[in-house]
């Protein structure tokens, strides 16, 4: 204790410093630390889907849309799925009909709501249900929520 001390009475103000700097490096990690634990705490999604709730697409809705898709007897199956703001809906089609297979997936949207459709962004994945070669599929689309139109990929008709 002794030289302690005599070790701060030769250099005080080093002292001092030193205490000041090791009090700003554990608060500057303590700031770090706090500020990652609290950013991994919450929605991946962010501040993104608030207001969501009030124009949710159900599960009925999810199911009559599937049932629609299904019904038409050029499709082998269908799947929806919803995640975040994005509805995807997949099918599979039995025979190469690209015109037949767009006007199934526009029908689509006459079951959602437009206000559903200004909210949420909506994903069309159409493809074979057998593998071929000589077919132009799969051929993508998608409906940004503020536009009327879908866009669809290229593909040779």
């Amino acid at each position: 204790m002794k030289k302690f001390k005599e070790f701060y009475k030769s250099n005080r103000v080093f002292v001092i410093l030193m205490a000041i700097s090791i009090f700003c490096v554990a608060l500057m990690l303590g700031v770090l630390v706090y500020s990652f634990f609290n950013q991994s705490s919450g929605s991946v999604y962010g501040d993104r889907l608030n207001g969501l709730e009030t124009v949710k697409i159900t599960d009925d809705q999810i199911k009559e849309i599937k049932d629609f898709i299904e019904e038409h007897e050029n499709v082998d199956r269908a799947s929806l799925r919803i995640k975040g703001k994005i509805l995807y809906i997949n099918f599979y089609i039995n025979e190469p009909k690209i015109s037949a297979s767009k006007n199934i997936a526009i029908g689509t949207l006459d079951k959602i709501e437009e206000d559903q459709k200004n909210v949420y962004d909506i994903s069309f994945a159409i493809d074979m249900a057998e593998d071929s070669e000589d077919t132009p599929f799969p051929i993508m689309g998608y409906k940004k929520s503020d536009n009327t139109i879908i866009s669809w990929t290229n593909h040779a008709e």
